[in-house]
């Protein structure tokens, strides 16, 4: 927790190594905490409007966040108030309970050993997806401190095309870890 605050801070004089670095470390707790509004909202454009939000905050000297893990829990309500922002916008015509919202968890990043049985059906997984998805994926995994627009380039796709392979690619790991008896609700719980 102190590392990602640490981070925040050096984010805070526009190092832009450092914002990454803090985002490496609270993109897990935040999407764990979506995950209950998947069915509602586009995790990812959530979670991308968080952290466009949050590097404004890092940026904007005028602006402190205060207290313990300030950083997190001030992601964690402006990730909230993207989802009320989404859900209004696409389903406004569908009741859902707003006030639920304010009960998501709030994020932890907690070191948890490594499970070896799981780690074996990820990389089987990751070996059983499709050229494209794979090089996508496996792009953002070695290098995902770079732009996608840089990543896409090294690759020969475009901007959109290597982003659906991203998505491709997910969908394609979920599916298979589930096929293989790893449900995702419990990994992510």
């Amino acid at each position: 927790m102190a590392d990602a605050e640490q981070a925040f801070l050096g984010a805070r004089s526009g190092n832009a190594d450092a914002f990454a670095d803090w985002m490496r470390a609270v993109e897990i707790p935040l999407r764990r905490s979506l995950s209950r509004l998947a069915h509602l909202v586009d995790v990812e454009v959530v979670v991308q409007e968080t952290f466009l939000r949050m590097w404004l905050i890092a940026c904007d000297r005028g602006r402190r966040l205060e207290g313990d893990n300030a950083s997190l829990r001030f992601a964690f309500g402006v990730a909230r108030n993207v989802a009320r922002e989404e859900i209004r916008r696409y389903h406004p015509g569908r009741f859902v309970d707003m006030e639920s919202l304010d009960n998501l968890p709030e994020g932890r990043i907690e070191i948890v050993p490594p499970d070896p049985v799981l780690a074996r059906m990820i990389r089987e997984c990751l070996g059983s997806l499709p050229a494209k998805p794979a090089s996508a994926l496996e792009a953002r995994m070695n290098d995902g401190s770079r732009p996608d627009r840089d990543l896409a380039g090294s690759l020969g796709m475009k901007l959109n095309t290597f982003l659906q392979n991203i998505v491709r690619a997910r969908r394609l790991l979920r599916d298979c870890l589930n096929r293989r008896g790893a449900r995702l609700e419990e990994i992510l719980s």
